[in-house]
């Protein structure tokens, strides 16, 4: 018996896939070295965030923890209650409209809600991971194809370390959507 999960490639790799906030930017200047750089770190940090938060195992309330685990699990919930509540702070203004997207780090591929982009048209493409933490991943791409409101892109310059956390969050998404339809499949009955 196989899953029903479907695995999504894009490029010829594993991609990530869900229904999330996107925007396209077009930019007609190619992007400074100072300015890549400045993506780079900030989708480090965030990547290593998305990533932290699919990783996360399930908690153990057990009484055994002790009180320094207790204290930490304790800080972490604070943690998060305060990154929920700054997200829908931020998102309330300038969220955009959620979409079909699947992206890893050679491009993405996109259902356009608005205007379209040309197909070789150079910009940026912003996609907002998580509903608490309000930055987007933001990735300089080309468009390579447009096919009504689909719009399939390519990324460009896209650093390495960048490029190994989207795959790892790519991976990430599929072994959870696996797990997931292990556990929805009904048991089977042997005669």
């Amino acid at each position: 018996m196989t899953d029903s999960i479907d695995t999504v490639v894009l490029y010829n790799e594993l991609a990530y896939h869900d229904v999330l906030p996107v925007q396209w930017r077009s930019r007609e200047q190619p992007f400074s070295r100072f300015e890549l750089a400045g993506l780079e770190e900030s989708n480090t940090v965030l990547l290593q965030a998305c990533v932290a938060i699919q990783e996360q195992p399930a908690r153990d309330h057990s009484e055994d923890a002790g009180p320094l685990a207790n204290e930490i699990a304790r800080l972490d919930f604070k943690l998060n209650l305060v990154l929920q509540l700054l997200g829908k702070l931020v998102s309330r203004e300038r969220m955009p409209i959620a979409t079909s997207v699947q992206f890893n780090a050679h491009g993405a591929s996109w259902t356009a809600i608005g205007p379209v982009p040309a197909d070789g048209e150079n910009g940026v493409l912003r996609i907002y991971l998580h509903e608490s933490l309000p930055q987007p991943l933001e990735l300089p791409a080309l468009v390579s194809g447009v096919q009504g409101s689909l719009v399939r892109a390519r990324f460009v310059e896209l650093a390495d370390p960048v490029g190994e956390l989207i795959q790892r969050l790519a991976f990430l998404c599929h072994r959870r959507e696996v797990a997931d339809a292990r556990k929805s499949r009904p048991p089977s009955t042997s005669s």
